[in-house]
């Protein structure tokens, strides 16, 4: 406040702030406002400051002393006075100004507080300016790293402050430390003369008035004395702790409360897989073991104990545990802090005394599969009943039965019982570490898992783990070529499978790969028939057909004899009726192999087969709009062969001018007539005689098909047969067409096959590609591949088994330029349904794919097998090949590559800086170990399998 006053007391001016002070108008503010020296005594008029400075001329500054203010606490002032002076040099008047310091002083003995007990702590202090600079540092701070405050006061943090931290992680603790106001951590730092300190580090952020920060305050706790000490304390935990962890039995220690203070590392693990999930220790310790092991309430488990606990002495039992199915042996020890229990399971010597009455009920289980094996074809079935009685005899809640899908990478859940909807029929990766069934094909030998989480050998997968799996056996499905799949039992509870156990699943799997073989064998057996009947038709076709053709022209020429006129010739029309019979037999034996072409070529060929054998009537077709054009597969097989049979009939027997087979119908049924205007016959009289065996036969084929057969006919008035047939197959056939993609880099020849698969309303090309790289992004969604094995970025084979691993429906049909021996074993093995030469013309590249869909083997069976043993033992060689290099020395390899780079041998032994002797020494091991007989024999080795690389120059 500011006040002006003359030597007569006026005040002759004052502003508002020392009128709010001391609460009067400057006409009312007189001499009598209290005020008090800092010892409390009152002040006299002639002491204040503008009666002594108006008196004596006197120049105060800044003299303190308190008086009330308006709320009545005591206030501090600090005043400065000067005398005014008029022209003469008399004293007119007295300036005083006055300020309040109240809360000026209260911060001073604050800050003397402060520094007080910044000097007096042990910890080190350490103020920084914004930059980093020091400012501050404590007596702690000079104790605790050896510098005094004069020798680091102004300079960088980082000179004098060193820490054992990366210079990212000075910079993320500053950013930390700004964003967010303080940061705290542990870390090693290290005093002057260089000796590492462990601290406690807290930096605290010091913000200015607008909130930027103004520097930062460290705190340094030395906490060597507090990690000697703990590590005292975990050394002496850890001595006891080892003497627990080695003993064989679980331990546990808990407090009177019950609540879990210790457990070695097998009391953990039996938690583990009594609960069915993973536990750490901090899972466990603290948590009460009535809460976290409620099934144990009530019984003989929880009595024991609580008797030890309450009468404080020991006690050892023996029960049986229902809840885990375990009979448990228990030592319970009382101390002042709680109970020490020791347990252990000693379920295998009770199960000893079952072990006689479970072998004989498996072998009765095993004779009763056997028969049902022997007395059914239906291999699923038996499956689903293997499963069953593996999962009831061996008392577990999960079975399943698993078979290596084609291509091998995969394996496919066949059967099961026990598991989730959707888990049965899903596909498992068989590579990797994550699959039991998957270990098991690759081991080929029984497995036998108690733990599943805790096995090493494999990570428990997670369609086990979902469904709370925790002991497992599996066994190989063995089949003469390859493992047909894997048997597994699992158990929800912890469970030791007993050798017998291992046998009795053995046996069952047995049985299933015997029962898997015989269906193969009649799948063979059918391969091979059906490759018989293709090759009948072929014969009859080219020799049969051909020399009765022969025959009858032959017959034909004759002309009756000059001495027998008028006698018929009876030759000549048994050839053609043998003829009929001989077409009709070739072309039945061909209908299936032809089923994947449309429904209505096939029918206007069989018209067109009867038409030509049709000798006295004419043979038509009518095809409504409407008709299915896509495959019917083997259902319009049957109908063609219905139709053929009402064709033949009419031909034979009606006597009839003309034949008309007319055809409707829709994507749901087909309905197909075959009228004739011939003599007609009475139904009820024809069934009555031997053709209407023939009849019959017709109607039992039609039910089968879930079809209808009608036939009208009176005599004189011709006759009609309706043949109705449901197309639901054919249905969705008509609806989906097959998706072909074409992978081939000659953009003249991929354009080519497209155009011609265009033309065909049964196909759809739904990818082009040009390259490996291409085509890998296309093979969702597809059916059929046709891939060339010579592309620009790889091998088109390895696009196959991609494509069988992503779409495993999908086939592929290679069509390469050069088709050796060993490339096209190499593409069966890798996955490919058949093989075309580029030669080949365009209708037949069409014409193949059409039979692959239709089921149809491109290759013969016999071809096939060879191929496959061809490709067997290219595989071996290749194994023994790379055995061969595998057993080569750096050194050896190191001769190779300088041998690659023509060197001789004076030369290499040079480069190598070993004597000509040695050289010579390791080029004949070369030799021995690869097994050849020659440097460039060893050279070709090497460069096949990409042990050496031939410089440019060299290849020049």
């Amino acid at each position: 406040m500011f006040v002006a006053k003359a030597p007569s007391g006026e005040i002759t001016f004052s502003n508002r702030y020392a009128e709010r002070v001391v609460g009067r108008s400057p006409a009312e503010i007189a001499d009598d406002f209290p005020m008090f020296h800092l010892d409390g005594r009152p002040y006299s008029l002639p002491e204040r400051q503008v009666p002594r400075s108006i008196a004596t001329g006197e120049e105060i500054v800044d003299e303190e002393f308190f008086g009330p203010g308006l709320d009545g606490h005591r206030v501090r002032y600090r005043c400065s006075c000067w005398p005014v002076y008029d022209d003469g040099g008399q004293i007119v008047a007295a300036v005083a100004v006055t300020r309040d310091v109240t809360e000026q002083k209260r911060q001073e003995e604050r800050l003397t507080y402060l520094a007080g007990l910044l000097e007096n702590t042990d910890d080190a202090v350490v103020a920084l300016d914004a930059e980093w600079y020091v400012t501050v540092w404590n007596k702690g701070a000079e104790r605790m790293y050896g510098w005094t405050a004069d020798e680091v006061v102004g300079r960088h943090t980082r000179e004098v402050a060193r820490l054992e931290m990366s210079s990212e992680q000075r910079a993320e603790t500053r950013r930390e430390a700004a964003e967010t106001g303080r940061w705290r951590g542990e870390l090693v730092a290290y005093r002057k003369d260089g000796t590492p300190l462990p601290v406690e580090l807290v930096t605290v952020a010091l913000r200015g008035k607008g909130g930027e920060v103004t520097g930062f305050l460290g705190i340094h706790r030395d906490i060597g004395e507090r990690r000697r000490a703990e590590e005292a304390l975990r050394e002496s935990q850890r001595r006891s702790e080892t003497i627990l962890e080695s003993i064989t039995d679980a331990f546990v220690a808990v407090d009177r409360e019950w609540r879990f203070t210790y457990l070695n590392e097998r009391a953990l693990r039996r938690m583990e897989s009594r609960s069915g999930r993973e536990l750490t220790r901090e899972d466990v310790l603290g948590r009460g073991m009535w809460e976290m092991f409620p099934d144990a309430v009530g019984t003989t488990i929880e009595q024991k104990y609580r008797e030890a606990m309450r009468q404080r002495r020991e006690v050892q039992f023996e029960t049986y545990f229902a809840p885990s199915g375990e009979w448990i042996e228990a030592h319970a020890y009382p101390s002042g802090a709680g109970l020490s229990i020791y347990y252990r399971e000693v379920s295998e010597r009770k199960r000893a005394e079952d072990e006689r009455e479970s072998r004989a009920r498996q072998q009765g289980v095993l004779a009763e599969l056997g028969l049902r094996a022997l007395a059914t074809d239906d291999l699923q079935g038996l499956m689903d009943e293997a499963v069953e009685l593996v999962a009831r005899t061996l008392d577990v809640k999960f079975a399943g039965l698993a078979e290596v899908a084609p291509g091998g990478k995969q394996i496919i859940f066949r059967a099961g019982v026990g598991w989730r909807e959707g888990v049965v029929g899903c596909r498992i990766e068989r590579e990797g570490r994550d699959s039991l069934m998957g270990y098991t094909l690759r081991d080929r030998k029984p497995v036998i898992v108690e733990d599943m989480v805790a096995d090493g050998r494999f990570a428990a997968s997670s369609i086990g783990l979902e469904h709370g799996a925790v002991s497992a056996l599996s066994v190989i499905v063995a089949t003469p070529d390859e493992p047909f799949g894997a048997l597994a039992a699992l158990s929800t509870h912890r469970r030791a499978f007993s050798q017998f156990d291992v046998s009795f699943v053995q046996a069952v799997a047995n049985v299933l790969a015997g029962a898997v073989e015989r269906t193969r064998a009649q799948e063979r057996l059918g391969e091979v028939r059906e490759a018989e009947r293709r090759r009948l038709a072929r014969d009859l076709h080219d020799e049969a057909l051909q020399e009765l053709t022969f025959a009858l022209a032959e017959a034909e020429r004759r002309e009756p004899s000059a001495g027998e006129p008028g006698r018929p010739d009876r030759l000549v029309p048994a050839l053609k009726r043998v003829g009929e019979h001989l077409r009709g037999a070739i072309y039945d034996l061909r209908l299936e192999a032809h089923e994947g072409r449309p429904f209505p070529d096939l029918l206007e060929s069989l018209v067109a087969l009867h038409g030509a054998m049709a000798v006295d009537c004419a043979v038509e077709l009518d095809i409504e709009d409407g008709l299915p054009s896509a495959p019917l597969g083997s259902r319009g097989t049957e109908i063609l062969r219905l139709v053929g049979e009402a064709l033949t009939n009419a031909r034979r027997h009606s006597e009839a001018d003309t034949v008309r087979v007319s055809a409707r119908g829709s994507h749901e049924r087909i309905c197909i007539e075959v009228s004739d205007d011939g003599r007609g016959f009475d139904p009820g009289d024809q069934l009555s005689r031997s053709a209407g065996a023939g009849i019959t036969g017709m109607r039992e084929r039609v039910a089968l098909l879930d079809g209808e057969l009608d036939i009208r006919s009176r005599p004189g008035a011709g006759t009609k047969i309706r043949i109705e047939m449901p197309l639901g197959e054919a249905r969705e056939r008509e609806q989906r067409q097959v998706r072909v993609l074409l992978v081939e880099d000659h953009t003249a020849v991929r354009q080519a096959i497209a155009a011609m698969f265009a033309r065909e309303p049964d196909f759809d090309v739904v990818g082009e590609a040009g390259s490996l790289a291409e085509a890998r992004g296309m093979l969702q969604e597809i059916d059929v591949a046709v891939v060339d094995l010579g592309l620009p970025d790889g091998y088109g084979g390895e696009l196959i088994k991609e494509l069988s691993d992503v779409n495993p429906r999908a086939q592929a049909l290679v069509l390469s330029a050069s088709l050796d021996r060993a490339e096209t074993a190499r593409a069966i093995e890798s996955g490919a349904a058949g093989t075309l030469d580029k030669t080949a013309q365009l209708d037949e590249v069409v014409d193949a794919v059409r039979r692959l869909r239709a089921g149809e083997t491109l290759v013969p069976l016999d071809e096939l097998l060879e191929l496959l043993r061809f490709a067997g033992q290219q595989r071996r060689q290749e194994h023994q090949d790379r055995a061969a290099i595998d057993r080569l020395t750096p050194r050896e390899v190191e001769v190779l590559q300088a041998l690659a780079e023509g060197l001789d041998s004076q030369a290499i032994a040079d480069r190598l800086y070993i004597s000509l002797r040695t050289e010579r020494n390791h080029v004949a091991s070369i030799l021995a170990k690869l097994g050849v007989h020659s440097q460039l024999q060893a050279l070709v080795f090497a460069m096949r399998y990409g042990v050496v690389d031939v410089p440019l120059d060299a290849r020049r």
